[in-house]
């Protein structure tokens, strides 16, 4: 399987405005690739006709703006799902949890995963080739820490591992769903990442790894432009942890 050269890649990232998001932009424009962002919230890095605002929650709109752009850039050799959507009522306790924000939550997570997959994989067996990289969590392959959260008012919500577990198993799906087709589905699965959590928890999170404890994103730059790359040209199906030995 080969792509195009780097600097003619297109490259698609939903999510892309947030903090992993805008950091992988960065890194990936600095480097020569054609990127676009679809995400509700501007991302401030790019140029305009390369920002899509989209609330990708609303799949018929997502499949309507994904649409407008194929058809505009022809090609989308590689696409990055970092989108993270949850409702206004995210992050309860697990003994207070109701069944609408279950459903909603899950939802947002997990669905919208599927469904913009589905979408994506259509048009790579159209286009004949292509690369998803998904986005889970050490949350997908490894129980919460509790202790890491007391005496904060910190939370890891269990429909949070719940839809991290999932992606990890819909990573796998699509790309035997795929086989034969020229088409790789990879899953990347960051540790905590650097946000101003309280000194407690930093220093908990660090004492369970083996070296910096929680990342930063740029941390994550590594991995992502690898999968991009024709070095991974045979990685398929793989979900790649990278969380300074949190989950040993």
């Amino acid at each position: 399987m080969k792509f195009k050269k780097k600097k003619n890649q297109n490259i698609l990232i939903l999510g892309g405005s947030g903090r992993i998001g805008t950091q992988i932009v960065k890194s990936l424009t600095s480097n020569g690739y054609n990127v676009y962002v679809m995400d509700k919230k501007r991302n401030n890095f790019l140029t305009k006709n390369k920002m899509i605002v989209c609330d990708i929650s609303k799949i018929e709109l997502f499949n309507r703006k994904f649409d407008l752009l194929a058809k505009k850039i022809k090609n989308i050799d590689v696409i990055i799902n970092l989108s993270y959507l949850k409702n206004k009522n995210w992050g309860e306790k697990f003994l207070k949890l109701k069944s609408n924000n279950i459903k909603e939550n899950l939802y947002l997570q997990l669905g919208t995963v599927i469904l913009t997959s589905q979408k994506i994989i259509e048009f790579y067996l159209k286009q004949k080739y292509g690369n998803l990289i998904l986005f889970s969590s050490i949350q997908g392959i490894s129980a919460p820490k509790f202790s890491h959260y007391r005496n904060t008012n910190m939370n890891s919500p269990i429909e949070y591992s719940a839809a991290k577990a999932g992606i990890i198993n819909i990573t796998k799906y699509m790309a035997k769903f795929c086989k034969g087709k020229k088409i790789r589905v990879n899953c990347i699965s960051p540790g905590g990442i650097l946000d101003k959590q309280p000194k407690t928890f930093i220093k908990k999170y660090k004492d369970s790894c083996l070296s910096k404890g929680l990342l930063e994103s740029k941390d994550l730059d590594g991995i992502v432009e690898f999968l991009i790359s024709e070095k991974s040209n045979f990685i398929n199906g793989q979900n790649f942890i990278i969380d300074d030995g949190w989950s040993l």
